[in-house]
């Protein structure tokens, strides 16, 4: 791959590169995120406040779950698949929180920005409150913490593996194994992504959420700074990409400050962004996914 420099290129020609570049095989089970579309948005999240700042989707409730700070605590908050809100769980938790994945049944884990620290939660369907006090937790020790932290995290439910991005200076991608698991013998690897670093610095600044689909296996990070929403086959390389800008996939405006993004297994593409807006994006195929 040639090395393109987010500043010296067009949307328009990048786009070109990689319909050039991708290979059939990479083509057969891809997204293909230039065909999305926004059918909704920007819904404005009741009750968010004004600092989301990630969101997942459940299979088991089919919902999506918005983390939201601001205040003396975190909260989480229970929304369908239209943006209208479900349920509105308090915690006791103050924390920078930047991220949440769904892990399985009714886990959840979530990621602290500053302290650079994963938590595992169980968020039952019947919960009105998240006890963070008996969370499962692991802080790294990588780099500098501050507002340059870990910004967004995705789940594979097949390998149980956990994927957390450094916002920049420079981005970082970390895989993590074993952070799910019970018991003492427990056993965390963890291994730095860098096929997926040198794929996204060519056309991101920073990174600002992410999300790894199960049906494509392949995965979806989203630039908060560079406006856009790149998909990463399972080798790291760069295969499609999504403009959020003004003009782009039916959008009136640019997505101010992109801050999560998820998938449903139909392949409905869900973005939320400060202060608290939900962007959803469909493209025609999606009943061909199996």
């Amino acid at each position: 791959m040639i090395a393109i420099k987010y500043f010296d290129i067009d949307d328009k020609l990048y786009n070109e590169y990689l319909s050039h570049t991708v290979s059939s095989e990479q083509w057969a089970n891809a997204i293909v995120l230039s065909d999305y579309k926004l059918v909704a948005g920007p819904v404005k999240l009741v009750d968010a406040g004004d600092q989301v700042s990630g969101v997942t989707w459940s299979p088991v409730t089919d919902s999506l779950y918005v983390v939201s700070g601001g205040g003396s605590s975190i909260h989480v908050l229970e929304y369908d698949q239209n943006g209208n809100l479900k349920r509105k769980l308090k915690s006791n938790l103050n924390a920078d929180v930047e991220g949440i994945a769904w892990a399985d049944g009714d886990r959840f884990i979530v990621v602290n920005e500053r302290q650079q620290e994963l938590l595992l939660v169980d968020i039952k369907p019947d919960s009105n409150e998240i006890d963070f006090s008996s969370a499962s937790t692991f802080t790294f020790g990588i780099g500098e913490g501050g507002n340059k932290g870990f910004e967004g995290i995705a789940w594979d439910p097949e390998t149980k593996s956990i994927y957390v991005l450094k916002e920049r200076d420079p981005i970082r991608i970390f895989r993590i194994n074993g952070f799910t698991e019970q018991g003492k013998d427990r056993k965390l690897v963890i291994r730095e992504q860098e096929e997926m670093e040198e794929s996204l610095r060519f056309f991101n600044q920073d990174l600002s959420g992410m999300h790894f689909d199960t049906v494509s296996r392949h995965f979806v990070v989203l630039s908060d700074q560079s406006d856009s929403l790149t998909e990463l086959d399972e080798n790291g390389e760069a295969v499609s990409v999504m403009v959020l800008e003004k003009g782009w996939h039916g959008l009136k405006n640019t997505i101010e400050q992109p801050e999560g993004v998820t998938m449903d297994r139909q392949g409905t593409v869900f973005i939320v962004g400060e202060p608290d807006d939900l962007y959803i994006f469909r493209k025609s195929t999606l009943s061909e996914r199996k």
